[in-house]
């Protein structure tokens, strides 16, 4: 009995797979690992997999395109292993309906994987997404629906274009394929021969025919191997048309990527990707056999030459910037202290004084003549950053009566927090302007939790992958659409289309402390400084303040934007750039190459300052004898998602592999050092600014849930929110908004 099983036909295709295809199967591994959290869970790769999200909704029609997507990565599965295994299997040829049967009997990876996913799409719907029962099965029928559609439609074209041996001993039942010299004899596969002679045997007893019924296999010794050789050619002909009509169709998608309607779920865009990375890997396979890993490596390194070259690549821009090869700026030491000169910075100096000056009439009272000054600092952590920084700062300027934004100062951090404090404070701005809307609006919550993954995914799969085709144009300048053109759109889109400004837009404003400053600072990777975008003039924050001998030992560390660019039409970077280059999480969105010689690259501030303690803390530092003359002292409000006292990790049981690995892990401690650095930097501030006259009040997102922290994803579910809105009212962070209400309040 185990023998008959063993050496039927879908077990033998396992094992050969397992044998030879490992690096296909890995494809299936990394999305069952996505799919059951054992892989992405910090970025929330699961919830994507499992609650695909299409328009906004999660429904039937989001399910059934991802179950469409699904079916043709288990189409593409068996196409490609059909073109590397056929010919191990002659009497396929001998067959009726060949490529139909080779599908059946090749379907327990792709069985698997499905059983794994509608376990806990099942699951986690109903724990996490709290979706009934009902909405369950009819989402899990949309998947199965979409894909039995795709998988019914592919399967029907290649039924009934495939040839098995009957048809072809008619000639004219067969004409030859454009190209099917590619696939002739002996020039990349083993002939049926050689298969018969046992140099490529592969015992099979029995097979699994469309009734589901085991049938005894065949000889094919007595066939004509120059008919067998026909049958496979042209099948495998079939497999490569469609194979090149995926490609085709993921490309011409990227073309019309601004249609909301063609972005589909992340999910999908998953399924779509590991479709291609199969069909590409079994081609390069199947063309050249052996030499396949040396043609792989070889075609990497040429990419990378003919992209370092500027042939075939597009670097992602800072929209609005003039990116013309000869109005680049001069970024060197040289140009650097031209931008931070004593002039310059005395300048930039008394233009920030009249802003503190404009604060302090307005927020000055008969009771309180030196009010307190605010200073509101984020930190990073993608979307859940956003919603909680959100939260925290509505929540506790309703309970100050509004004081907490009037007497800010300043806004510094990084990544998604920033967006959230962005967005409130675009909502001050507006209602200063006579619009009827409230910093405080609830509705503005929901709004900044909408996903922001889904078009980044898409815009991966069906454009990115490739050259972008498709141009928009910003300011007076055209860029082409990547990822980081569908980021914006859609955060633009979430915001009620309030984002729409440039950076210029601002600088009034600011300037007449309509609203508070806000400095956005990411982190330049070609020499670890600070980019700081900001429509005011900052370069005092470019280095520490000091004076005497020791300023000529003190280094710049950042770079006043605005005067860098100042040629290239600083004043017109789209607000979103700015907000994106300070949220550029590597490999989610790109690099934002700026126009210098040589070129420069902005990522996310949190490689530098996670939390927008180093900026705010120089900002103090700076003006700390008005601050001292003028004000009650100074409160920092730190809104942070991640903890300030973190578990130490033991290093008792560490392996070998481990021992190799820690010193890459050292990385992972980043913000950890970043609080240690910070912390020291605000207690010598404390000497320098007087006793008492710094409070710091922090307001952490802890899960509500034990283990079930919100993922650092551009995506949340429905449980993340609820978590995220509901840690405000943990007893540490009501006891910091006592504090604060005490410290500002009326």
């Amino acid at each position: 009995m185990f023998r008959a099983l063993y050496y039927s036909f879908p077990i033998q295709l396992l094992v050969l797979h397992l044998r030879s295809h490992l690096v296909l199967l890995f494809f299936w591994g990394v999305l069952a690992a996505f799919s059951a959290g054992l892989a992405g869970r910090f970025f929330g790769m699961h919830y994507l997999m499992l609650t695909p999200e299409y328009l906004g909704e999660v429904n039937f029609w989001s399910f059934f395109i991802t179950g469409a997507a699904f079916g043709c990565m288990v189409m593409i599965w068996h196409l490609t292993t059909y073109l590397l295994c056929s010919n191990r299997f002659p009497f396929l040829a001998t067959l009726s309906a060949p490529f139909t049967k080779y599908c059946l009997n090749n379907s327990l990876v792709p069985l698997g994987f499905l059983f794994l996913y509608l376990f806990c799409t099942t699951w986690f719907q109903w724990h996490d997404e709290l979706v009934s029962g009902a909405e369950i099965g009819w989402n899990l029928t949309g998947f199965l629906t979409g894909a039995v559609a795709l998988t019914s439609l592919m399967a029907a074209y290649l039924h009934l274009t495939n040839k098995d041996i009957y048809s072809l001993k008619h000639p004219f039942n067969f004409s030859p394929r454009p190209g099917a010299w590619l696939l002739s004899r002996g020039q990349r596969l083993p002939t049926v021969r050689e298969i018969q002679l046992g140099v490529t045997a592969w015992r099979v007893d029995t097979y699994l025919s469309e009734r589901f019924h085991l049938r005894l296999v065949r000889s094919v010794a007595h066939y004509d191997p120059r008919l067998l050789e026909r049958v496979f050619r042209q099948n495998h002909w079939n497999a490569v048309v469609v194979q090149i009509m995926l490609l085709a169709l993921l490309m011409v998608q990227g073309v019309f990527m601004d249609s909301a309607w063609l972005r589909i779920p992340t999910a999908a865009s998953l399924f779509l990707l590991m479709s291609l990375g199969v069909a590409m890997l079994g081609a390069v396979t199947f063309w050249f056999r052996q030499w396949s890993a040396f043609v792989i490596i070889a075609l990497v390194i040429t990419v990378n030459l003919l992209s370092s070259w500027g042939i075939f690549n597009y670097r992602n821009r800072a929209y609005g910037l003039d990116y013309h090869p000869e109005h680049r700026a001069e970024y060197n030491y040289e140009a650097l202290e031209n931008l931070a000169t004593r002039e310059v910075v005395a300048n930039d100096k008394a233009a920030t004084i009249r802003i503190l000056e404009r604060w302090l009439e307005k927020n000055k009272t008969e009771r309180q003549p030196k009010p307190k000054m605010v200073f509101l600092c984020v930190s990073g952590g993608g979307l859940r950053a956003a919603l909680w920084t959100m939260q925290t700062i509505q929540k506790a300027d309703f309970t100050t009566g509004g004081r907490l934004l009037d007497q800010s100062v300043l806004i510094t951090g990084a990544s998604g927090g920033m967006l959230g404090a962005a967005y409130v404070r675009e909502a001050m701005l507006r209602r200063g302007r006579g619009e009827r809307l409230s910093p405080q609006e609830p509705s503005m919550l929901e709004e900044m939790g909408r996903d922001l993954l889904n078009p980044i995914s898409f815009a991966v799969v069906s454009n990115d992958l490739f050259f972008p085709l498709t141009t928009f144009k910003s300011g007076n300048f055209s860029y082409r659409k990547d990822r980081g053109y569908l980021f914006e759109k859609q955060l633009n889109e979430n915001c009620r289309g309030y984002f729409s400004g440039r950076l210029a837009d601002y600088r009034q404003p600011e300037a007449q402390a309509q609203i508070p400053m806000m400095v956005l600072s990411p982190y330049l990777l070609n020499d670890a400084r600070r980019m700081l975008i900001s429509p005011q003039g900052v370069s005092y924050l470019m280095r520490p303040q000091v004076s005497g001998r020791l300023a000529q030992q003190v280094e710049f560390d950042g770079v006043d934007f605005g005067k860098m660019f100042a040629k290239q039409q600083s004043d017109s970077l789209a607000f979103t750039s700015a907000l994106r280059m300070n949220c550029t999480f590597p490999f989610i969105l790109p690099n934002v190459w700026l126009p210098t010689h040589p070129g420069i690259e902005a990522v996310d501030a949190g490689f530098r300052d996670n939390y927008g303690m180093g900026l705010a803390i120089r900002f103090v530092h700076t003006f700390q004898d008005w601050i001292r003359e003028n004000t009650g002292g100074v409160v920092f409000v730190q809104i942070r998602c991640w903890d300030k006292i973190t578990p130490i990790a033991p290093s008792d049981d560490k392996g070998v592999l481990d021992n190799l690995f820690t010193p890459a892990g050292a990385a992972t401690k980043m913000t950890d050092i970043q609080d240690f650095e910070q912390d020291n930097a605000l207690s010598l501030l404390g000497d320098a600014l007087g006793r008492n006259n710094i409070q710091m009040l922090r307001f952490h997102y802890h899960p509500v849930r034990k283990n079930r922290e919100a993922s650092l994803s551009f995506h949340l579910s429905k449980r993340e929110k609820l978590d995220v809105l509901e840690a405000f009212y943990a007893p540490e962070n009501q006891a910091a908004l006592k504090a604060l209400k005490r410290v500002i309040g009326n």
